[in-house]
């Protein structure tokens, strides 16, 4: 019988680096399981560019230094010479992180069922195979809770020669229909003729494909003016917007979102879980986002959760810092003064309510 090292559970960005961090110089024996290893997923990884992102930036895709929010009655436009907003493409790392890894053993099969044994773990795949590792990293799609507040969207990257390109990302515009939860659009500049268009809610229940579909459509025609495009590309997603506290052992480690990676008040990950990867094996105990982020995190959900209108709030806090403050409140860089700018900024009533209502979390 063969005991593998270490086992991967799901083969995403989170697995894939740690597979290049930790194991990227190891004899030891891997094994990866994933039933949609080889699919054709290309989806964006977003973030604003800090230290412990540098060291990436031959797979970085694009960048902006400048960056707007639009509202019906108003644009506020951010810039940051020091941490541009970049993107990284799915394929793109995951041809990075599996560089040099010609021996690591993939399953494409489902996992059915995880068995802890005396000194290693039983995985059992979908085909009837069993599958042993004295190690196990789980980046799993943690369980959907429907009664809580989800961040879900539908992208389509689309191709016209009508595109007049603008070299700034539109972070949020909220002049789109608010019926379902909060909606935004997500616009990338990516080529001169190319355009992510992303249709973006939050709210606890998720709509149907056809949906953002619609609301993609009609944005594209009325919004940005083009008669005539064609769709290149896809990429869809659902991001919790409450904690995950998955408890980790020795030899279990839960990756990405499974391991409360995500920022519960923007959805962004990827960058908090590689700055955490990069800590010495001593700090690795560490949590992903400060005590004061996730308070903060936490009374900025509980509003949305609670109140109507709540693009407002968003208008308030971009309007009341500049682009290196967003980008290191978005990041959990930020100094105090700019926390403190941030709550101010909020309406007084439903914050103080929110912050009374954190407390019980």
């Amino acid at each position: 019988m063969k005991i593998y090292d270490v086992a991967f559970l799901g083969m995403g960005a989170s697995s894939l680096s740690t597979l290049r961090l930790h194991y990227q110089n190891s004899s030891l024996s891997i094994v990866g399981i994933d039933k949609n290893y080889n699919s054709n997923r290309n989806n964006f990884f977003a973030f604003w560019l800090t230290d412990w992102m540098k060291e990436f930036d031959e797979v970085i895709k694009h960048r902006w230094h400048n960056w707007q929010f639009n509202y019906d009655d108003l644009c506020i436009s951010h810039e940051s010479k020091d941490m541009p907003y970049c993107v990284i493409k799915f394929q793109e790392w995951k041809n990075y992180c599996l560089e040099n890894f010609k021996d690591l053993i993939i399953k494409e099969q489902n996992v059915i069922e995880l068995k802890r044994l005396n000194g290693h773990f039983e995985i059992n795949l979908e085909d009837g195979e069993k599958i042993y590792s004295k190690k196990i990293y789980d980046s799993r799609t943690p369980n959907e809770q429907s009664d809580k507040l989800k961040q879900h969207f539908l992208g389509h990257i689309i191709r016209s020669d009508e595109v007049k390109y603008k070299n700034f990302v539109n972070l949020m515009d909220f002049r789109v229909s608010q019926e379902n939860g909060l909606h935004f659009m997500y616009i990338l500049p990516l080529q001169s003729n190319e355009l992510l268009v992303e249709s973006t809610v939050f709210s606890k229940a998720v709509l149907n494909k056809n949906w953002y579909e619609e609301k993609i459509k009609d944005y594209i025609e009325n919004n940005l003016k083009l008669k005539n495009y064609e769709l290149v590309e896809e990429e869809r997603g659902i991001l919790p917007m409450y904690a995950i506290n998955n408890q980790n052992s020795e030899n279990y480690i839960n990756l990405g979102s499974r391991g409360g990676a995500t920022k519960i008040s923007s959805g962004y990950a990827f960058s908090f879980f590689l700055r955490k990867l990069k800590l010495s094996q001593n700090e690795m105990n560490q949590n992903y986002h400060s005590f004061w982020d996730n308070w903060m995190d936490k009374i900025f959900v509980n509003y949305l959760e609670n109140n109507i209108r709540t693009e407002k709030i968003f208008k308030n806090m971009v309007r009341s810092l500049n682009g290196d403050e967003f980008a290191s409140f978005m990041m959990g860089t930020a100094k105090l003064n700019t926390k403190l700018k941030i709550i101010y900024s909020m309406p007084k009533l439903g914050f103080l309510r929110s912050f009374f209502q954190s407390l019980s979390y």
